[in-house]
């Protein structure tokens, strides 16, 4: 395959990536609102699609308009950020490798804490920890894209 096919369709995939993060966005704000709405079939919907993608729907969970999101503080924050990463890569933008371990470090950190009882976690630790995972996935996902197309390094 030509590298121009190469570079057209890891563009694609990162892309579906970046939209998919969008819509799952968009679903658990857009829910809340039509359970307010009593448009109750739609937000049915969405909220089975968004407890399908997150394992903590029942607990920590924002509200809007008193109506639960449907995902937790840490996915929420992921999905943002990753959005934003995948999106900035089409712009150009790299992370450095040092970053990544760090963001990876973190993030990954927060949630052992979490599991071993090292510390209470409240919504906005998960929040802020969802950010840094989501930068983290959003990176290795592209990482395995260049893995993938023969790129070696960094």
């Amino acid at each position: 395959m030509s590298n121009i096919l190469k570079w057209s369709f890891k563009n694609a995939l990162v892309g579906l990536g970046c939209l998919f993060c969008v819509v799952v966005i968009a679903c658990a704000f857009l829910a809340p609102v039509l359970a307010h709405s009593n448009f109750s079939p739609a937000s049915n919907v969405l909220y089975d699609f968004l407890h399908k993608l997150c394992k903590m729907h029942g607990t920590n969970i924002f509200t809007i308009l008193n109506h639960p999101i449907g995902i937790c503080a840490r996915c929420i924050g992921s999905y943002i950020s990753a959005a934003v990463i995948l999106y900035t890569y089409l712009h150009k933008f790299k992370m450095d490798k040092i970053i990544f371990i760090i963001i990876g470090t973190l993030a990954f950190g927060e949630i052992a804490a979490e599991y071993f009882n090292l510390f209470v976690t409240n919504d906005f630790i998960r929040l802020i920890d969802g950010f840094f995972l989501g930068a983290f996935l959003g990176m290795l996902y592209i990482k395995i894209l260049d893995w993938l197309e023969g790129k070696k390094g960094w």
